[in-house]
């Protein structure tokens, strides 16, 4: 009987020390909606990440802005689900404005980039959809000498969206 206590007291220190070790991962596979600690901010049913040296503000349930410090600003919008987004990062495109446009596989997603280049700034817009909703990413203003920062950040709110809406219980952090 002592065997079978000192084999449960290890297997609870055992579970305790991964859970502490993974970052207190839900390894039971209940969903605990509870108070987001995440470092992510909730925006509708999403959740964003926290970007490093960018305040964040929540507009309404379906915009927020990322500003930082040389007030480089990046807008995220969920946008209307009524057409598929190559459609409308197409038609945007066409609408005129636009100097150059890329497509590329950001992780799985596949993620339109369509700039408006200008002698020493660009402004972009960047749509996407993860999980059967359209979203876009948005900057004005932006320096060539910041574009792989802005571009970069862009890039960590898609993986840390479609991280998150991929999320079943899976250990993922793995």
């Amino acid at each position: 009987m002592k065997r079978l206590y000192a084999l449960l007291v290890i297997l609870i220190i055992l579970y305790i020390g991964i859970n502490v070790g993974a970052n207190n991962l839900n390894l039971t596979g209940s969903d605990a909606n509870v108070a987001n600690d995440t470092g992510t901010v909730e925006l509708g049913d999403s959740g964003f990440p926290k970007l490093d040296n960018f305040t964040d503000t929540k507009v309404n349930d379906t915009a927020m802005n990322y500003v930082d410090s040389n007030n480089m600003t990046i807008s995220v919008n969920k946008i209307d689900n009524g057409q598929d987004i190559s459609s409308i990062a197409g038609n945007t495109y066409n609408s005129g404005g636009f100097t150059s446009n890329q497509t590329i596989d950001q992780n799985g997603v596949t993620t339109y980039f369509l700039y408006r280049e200008g002698v020493d700034s660009y402004d972009s817009d960047i749509y996407f959809n993860i999980n059967n909703q359209n979203y876009l990413i948005s900057g004005n203003g932006i320096s060539y000498e910041n574009s792989d920062y802005f571009i970069n950040h862009c890039k960590s709110i898609i993986d840390a969206l479609n991280n998150n809406n991929n999320d079943s219980g899976k250990l993922s952090r793995w």
